[in-house]
């Protein structure tokens, strides 16, 4: 039948698995929620879902390979440790989850960015397959990056390279909470895009779409991208700003990406981009007005070909990367 890996794909909401083939497969796909109290309780179902693949590989005779997952946080690739993580998981910092589930399994593990392992499976069997120099954005609640580079995946030191949203697009811009200012992530993620279109609400005591200024304050906490997408779709002016702010922020973001790296692609992936190919064409407006055009100009921007598994498939495909 073949090699097969098991894949992990560690959100803050969910958490998705799956045993992967080398064409990308998914076989005895599941999601389960995060657990929201504690590390151990993730390390814990983490173990439990290895422990349940292992006993269906065994029984259906596939070939494991290895084990695969990608989680949000800055990720010391080598010692297969979560350093810091995100807010959404309790206390998800200085997690050693190699060594954790060492214990139960002989398997090799292999742990990386979320947004890396995303990168690693558009390149071996997506929208940047066949290519040597590609880089992946994911836009969701924040934004995150992977970059291959003459068909290798740049990691840096320990495996901390890439964080792509965090590229400054103003330095007097809002506070991001990696420190700085004026991110990309503060204008173009799905928590940015919200977040500015609650500051313009705040400002204005009427506004020419009286259901978003309503919704705002009936909802204060609830409102998302999700909505100020609908309000740019219905016309309202605030949300045509915003959302305009967000493509300027992220096609400048896009320029020094470009100056960087030299790649043939970009692939935006996340829910950001997810059934909004109309982003593409707005960006691609914008890119063709930026930058050194003898590098601009040949860069194609494609939205993710594998949606919601690429992160799964990137974990898994790391245990073939690993055997090469």
């Amino acid at each position: 039948m073949g090699d097969f890996s098991i894949g992990i794909d560690i959100g803050g909401t969910k958490i998705a698995a799956g045993i992967v083939n080398k064409t990308g497969e998914v076989f005895h796909r599941k999601v389960t929620p995060t657990p929201k109290e504690t590390k151990m309780r993730v390390l814990e179902l983490l173990k439990d879902i290895v422990s349940s693949y292992i006993s269906i590989a065994e029984k259906e005779r596939m070939h494991l390979i290895g084990i695969g997952i990608g989680s949000a946080g800055q990720i010391n690739y080598k010692e297969g440790k979560i350093l810091t993580g995100t807010d959404n998981i309790q206390d998800w910092n200085d997690v050693a989850i190699s060594d954790y589930l060492s214990k139960y399994t002989d398997l090799p593990i292999f742990l990386d960015n979320d947004a890396t392992t995303f990168a690693i499976a558009e390149h071996q069997l997506g929208s940047g397959k066949g290519m040597s120099d590609v880089v992946c954005l994911t836009l969701g609640t924040g934004i995150g990056g992977g970059i291959i580079s003459g068909g290798n995946v740049i990691r840096g030191e320990w495996g901390g390279a890439a964080e792509l949203g965090h590229i400054t697009v103003n330095m007097d811009g809002p506070k991001c909470n990696c420190g700085s200012h004026g991110c990309v992530e503060t204008y173009a993620s799905g928590s940015g895009i919200a977040n500015r279109m609650k500051e313009r609400l705040h400002e204005l005591d009427t506004t020419t779409n009286e259901s978003a200024k309503t919704y705002f304050v009936e909802n204060p906490d609830k409102l998302t991208s999700k909505e100020v997408f609908q309000w740019y779709h219905d016309g309202c002016p605030i949300a045509d700003e915003v959302i305009d702010t967000a493509i300027k922020a992220l096609s400048y973001g896009m320029i020094t990406i470009i100056h960087t790296f030299n790649p043939s692609r970009i692939i935006l992936g996340g829910g950001i981009v997810e059934d909004r190919e109309w982003l593409i064409v707005k960006i691609n407006d914008r890119l063709s007005n930026l930058g050194m055009h003898a590098l601009v100009n040949p860069v194609d921007i494609q939205i993710s070909k594998l949606g919601y598994d690429a992160g799964l498939i990137g974990a898994a495909y790391q245990s073939w990367i690993a055997n090469k």
